[in-house]
């Protein structure tokens, strides 16, 4: 069982404020680390370097982990919503309390009004099944808001980089935060966690074909709200 420190009051003043969408952010390494490639089926990438956090979330985030029981690799704070009190919503990899499985993970925390901080959710990434949602604006009242603004050309793989900045010139610029999967098939499909420059977290998908030319697949908002546990 998870050891899931809900305070009472968090939850209703989580629940009451939770349920919104938003979105994105992002940092890298030299190089990137996959599983042996399985034609047709996506994989998960396990070479993103965690984002240098400031001190407070840091500690906010390791903290909580301490007791829950889980192997997780802290990556970034991607969005945070004011309730009464704040929630904070963490990406991470690794294997929770209840599976052996590595898996890209948004975890919540609540922070309540008098600085004590809990765990309200843990909720595994199907990048196969992204819970998405419609763009909102910024500053929506009691949304999520995405936290930085990612960083542009810092994905953990050349090659994905190179393709990536060749379809990333629409009206909204998509700034990485992680690379969550890759797919090879004739050519490679690709998966990362972005900030859109419209304020909201989108997990963008493109092709890239064995002659160096990429496409956009697909730009996904994700609900944020489906993923925070409450």
């Amino acid at each position: 069982m998870r050891k899931i420190n809900v305070i009472a009051a968090g939850l209703v003043c989580a629940a009451f404020m939770g349920g919104v969408l938003s979105g994105c952010k992002a940092d890298a390494a030299p190089d990137v680390a996959v599983k042996e490639p399985v034609l047709g089926g996506w994989e998960l990438v396990t070479g993103n370097t965690p984002h240098m956090m400031n001190e407070k979330d840091s500690s906010r985030i390791e903290t909580v982990l301490k007791d829950y029981g889980a192997d997780f690799e802290v990556l970034d704070l991607v969005a945070t919503q004011v309730v009464a009190g704040a929630n904070y919503m963490y990406l991470v990899y690794g294997t929770d309390a209840d599976s052996t499985v590595p898996c890209y993970y948004f975890v919540t925390v609540y922070e309540d009004t008098k600085g004590s901080d809990s765990i309200i959710g843990v909720t595994c990434i199907d990048v196969t099944d992204i819970q998405t949602g419609t763009p909102l604006g910024k500053g929506a009242t009691g949304a999520w808001a995405v936290r930085g603004s990612g960083k542009i050309g810092m994905l953990p793989d050349q090659d994905a980089q190179a393709l990536f900045d060749a379809i990333n010139d629409g009206d909204v610029m998509y700034n990485p935060v992680a690379l969550l999967a890759t797919r090879i098939v004739a050519g490679t499909n690709y998966k990362a966690l972005c900030v859109g420059s419209d304020g909201n977290l989108y997990v963008v998908t493109w092709y890239g074909d064995l002659s160096g030319n990429s496409s956009l697949t697909s730009a996904e908002c994700v609900n944020i709200g489906a993923y925070s546990g409450l």
